[in-house]
């Protein structure tokens, strides 16, 4: 489905679901969304105040790539290596030198070492949970900007629902909507999991089904399905036009909107169903999930496994233009480790085994293609790239903290933990903020997590004090709490 937007207005002037445009459906085509597009810009007309835009931008990001690791990697064995500490926290791996000065990372990241010129890392990243030291608040946390409410007594997730608030990327959508033609909010590789509930913080909650994700979960080693982007049955272009008589729909549109007070919009509504129609003619959204037309050598600089392929569907989801995508990590958060390339970073046990032979491998391969790629094509500049997980892993090997950590793991450790950035204006090349001699705590210039998510809306120009108001009508900030992190700019 594609996701038609008028003019960004504040979030608490929420737009009707039908915002929605399914290929399939011939009466939001033909009649209904050219309405809903002409409404809309009459709705923002009548509230100019409502920009999103911030006037202290200082990113260049155009669109966004959230490369989220569910289940969690151990910062200290990839990201913030400890060669000082203890065996017992340093763990197995080696620090190696990178081609930025003085960046170090875990030897299990080689090809991404190479990189180093083109992304930073955030070593000070942390928060004090709210409730349980478990996956689900931790998700709900990053994927939202707001302190978890939505958790049973136990700290397991309830079901999603249209209670919930909106994920980062349902916000980008409804404030910086792609341009006609393109998506605005895009999930691939894997669906947000946590114990037996799929879609913790993903969705776009009381927002909407409009700006909901469109999700493409299929296995992109495999031919993907595109069906969604069919029209029904034996309808095509030529005979959808003919069939939409909108002669007596414009009249009828051009009387009603002569009675409303914003008469100042001056754009016609054959204006409205060109550009509805325009998105069913368009071929950019579809030709970006058209994987084989990509060469042999970049499917394979990539790696043919679903995390690749995905991060390689991101990219041209990206070229295509698409504003927010979201790769997952296919592994559910709290799935047990296992062999293979799709298994979960969730090292309760067995985490340098595991990490070595299977985790650190498919990553360090995928996320340097990536960069790499996006920097060859002139596309870095304008796309921020954020590799995270929901939180670090505990700096001591095999000691519990929730009960729950075999022979050579790492427990859940939200205190401290690190993520990748790049792009987007972002400065590359650096280390932002330092953790302490373990790992455990942020030494200097600590960022919670809120301050990353508004980060992200800082460098696309959305300002974060912008309000909207939630199912009880209180208002809410798109964040909890939080500052842009400018250091990093």
């Amino acid at each position: 489905m594609f996701s038609i937007h008028g003019s960004a207005s504040r979030l608490c002037d929420v737009a009707s679901r039908r915002e929605l445009l399914s290929i399939g459906g011939l009466s939001l085509i033909g009649l209904s969304l050219p309405a809903f597009l002409r409404q809309q810009a009459i709705q923002a007309a009548s509230n100019p105040s409502g920009s999103s835009r911030s006037s202290r931008r200082s990113g260049t990001a155009e669109s966004v790539i959230l490369v989220y690791l569910q289940g969690s990697p151990s910062h200290i064995d990839l990201f913030d290596p400890k060669p000082e500490a203890p065996a017992e926290i340093r763990g197995e791996f080696r620090p190696i030198a990178t081609r930025a000065p003085g960046m170090q990372l875990g030897e299990v990241l080689p090809m991404l070492a190479e990189q180093a010129h083109n992304f930073t890392i955030i070593r000070s990243l942390g928060v004090k949970p709210k409730g349980l030291r478990n996956h689900g608040s931790a998700i709900y946390m990053l994927m939202t900007g707001t302190d978890p409410n939505n958790f049973s007594s136990t700290g397991l997730a309830v079901p999603p629902s249209r209670d919930d608030l909106p994920s980062i990327g349902s916000i980008v959508a409804r404030q910086r909507p792609s341009t006609s033609g393109g998506l605005s909010y895009v999930a691939v590789c894997g669906a947000v999991k946590e114990g037996k509930e799929v879609g913790v913080g993903q969705s776009a909650g009381i927002l909407g089904a409009a700006y909901d994700p469109f999700t493409m979960y299929d296995d992109p080693t495999l031919p993907l399905k595109l069906e969604a982007f069919s029209l029904p049955g034996d309808v095509t272009l030529d005979r959808l036009q003919s069939r939409v008589d909108l002669r007596s729909s414009i009249d009828a549109q051009r009387n009603e909107t002569s009675r409303q007070s914003a008469a100042k919009v001056t754009a016609t509504f054959d204006t409205y169903y060109d550009r509805a129609l325009g998105l069913v003619q368009s071929h950019r959204a579809v030709q970006a999930f058209r994987l084989d037309t990509e060469s042999d050598a970049t499917r394979d600089r990539f790696g043919r496994t679903r995390f690749g392929q995905s991060c390689l569907l991101a990219r041209r989801l990206v070229e295509a233009g698409t504003r927010f995508v979201q790769v997952t990590w296919p592994a559910r958060s709290d799935d047990e480790p296992v062999p293979g390339p799709d298994g979960s970073w969730d090292t309760h046990r067995n985490n340098f085994s595991t990490l070595r032979e299977h985790r650190c491998p498919v990553f360090d391969r995928t996320m340097s293609a990536l960069l790499a790629d996006l920097a060859e094509r002139g596309l870095l500049e304008t796309t921020l790239v954020v590799a995270v997980g929901e939180f670090g892993r505990s700096p001591k090997i095999g000691v519990p903290t929730t009960d729950n950590v075999g022979p050579g793991g790492r427990d859940h450790w939200p205190e401290c933990y690190s993520c990748l950035i790049a792009g987007g204006g972002v400065k590359p090349g650096q280390v932002y903020g330092e953790s302490d001699r373990f790992g455990a705590w942020p030494k200097n210039n600590p960022v919670h997590p809120y301050d990353l998510i508004t980060t992200i809306y800082h460098a696309l120009g959305i300002d974060p004090a912008t309000e909207y108001h939630d199912a009880l009508n209180r208002p809410r900030r798109l964040v909890e709490h939080g500052q842009p992190v400018l250091g990093l700019f």
